[in-house]
């Protein structure tokens, strides 16, 4: 599939490649993304008077529902006569965020955090739909830690003068970090420190003693377990203290504008993606993997845990995330958020 190349155009490479650099998230949050206000060139993204094309920037873990969309676009009802998408890999938030600001992008993905700085930056993007949740009843994200480690739980002693793992700065490993460090009453910088660690790595960095625990995601999770030893210590909601979104599907405010039964029709597509995925989970993994989502074998892929998967996002954990920011540092004081999403595109 099609991803940015270093030089902001397009080169085919593969999915393989947007995996194998997943670590390679930028750090500069925001900074040089604003000189523009995230408009293409045009209402629909062809501009020919044909269907509208929605070109939409996607990460590399967690949205199986909207991977399974394309895997089965040929049987939605109407991909393909009132819209053409393109799904183009990348590997962090922040990329996204360029690509849109470049104007290449008229939807995307994005963690939930990652939309409160796009608002808090004045971004003219809207959340309309869920993707992924962290919730108790389905898999979510555990620190990991070897099994002579002296971190025993979330606690003060534990915690204080470790190395914790995070995939990228302001990112939502890097939120869960933070909090945990907050829930022990301990601070980042001073009492913890942060170590960026791309996903893949992270098993070796624990077993290696490079950090004292990370935070992994599958398959990095069922690699750490099961292949290096390490034992869970205590998951993301403990560090939060509550059930949130995880990754959220935006579009662009200019494109909603111009196009909004577009993105409606879209939505009942997407919506019947999620059901179809809900329904039948096994094979829905099964087609994912297959179509080269996931490097992860077919045979055990199929068989992790996997995510609470829902259209409807759970506003009232933006909330929360958005105080959170606040305790954490990350912000002054919380964002208005009343405008960030907008669900009236999605079906009834």
């Amino acid at each position: 599939m099609p991803v940015r190349s270093g030089n902001g155009g397009r080169s085919h490479i593969s999915r393989r490649a947007a995996i194998l650099s997943s670590g390679a998230a930028l750090t500069a949050g925001f900074a040089g993304c604003l000189d523009s206000n995230g408009e293409t060139d045009d209402d629909t993204g062809n501009g020919d008077g044909s269907i509208p094309t929605i070109t939409l920037g996607h990460g590399i873990a967690a949205e199986e529902p909207l991977w399974l969309m394309e895997v089965i676009s040929d049987e939605l009802d109407h991909w393909g006569e009132a819209y053409e998408a393109e799904f183009i890999p990348f590997s962090a938030n922040d990329e996204r965020l360029q690509a849109f600001q470049a104007g290449e992008l008229q939807a995307g993905t994005a963690a939930a955090i990652t939309t409160i700085f796009a608002t808090e930056s004045g971004l003219p993007m809207t959340v309309v739909a869920n993707v992924s949740q962290c919730r108790e009843e389905t898999f979510t994200e555990e620190f990991l830690v070897t099994p002579d480690s002296d971190i025993d739980g979330l606690n003060e002693e534990s915690l204080q003068d470790t190395r914790i793992g995070i995939c990228a700065p302001r990112s939502s490993c890097d939120m869960w970090a933070q909090s945990a460090a907050l829930q022990a009453g301990l601070e980042v910088g001073t009492d913890v420190e942060v170590v960026v660690t791309p996903f893949p790595s992270m098993p070796e960095a624990v077993n290696g003693g490079e950090v004292d625990t990370a935070m992994f995601p599958q398959p990095f999770h069922h690699t750490g377990i099961n292949e290096t030893g390490l034992e869970p210590v205590f998951d993301v909601i403990d560090s939060t203290g509550f059930e949130h979104d995880l990754m959220e599907l935006w579009f662009s405010t200019q494109f909603l504008e111009n196009n909004g039964d577009v993105v409606e029709l879209f939505l009942e597509d997407y919506s019947t993606a999620v059901d179809r995925f809900n329904d039948d989970p096994e094979s829905s993994l099964e087609m994912i993997a297959e179509a080269g989502y996931v490097e992860t074998p077919t045979e055990l892929y199929v068989d992790l845990p996997y995510y609470t998967y829902s259209a409807s996002p759970m506003t009232e954990s933006l909330e929360e995330i958005n105080s959170l920011a606040v305790d954490i540092g990350w912000l002054d004081e919380e964002v208005s958020i009343d405008h960030l999403w907008d669900l009236s595109y999605l079906p009834d």
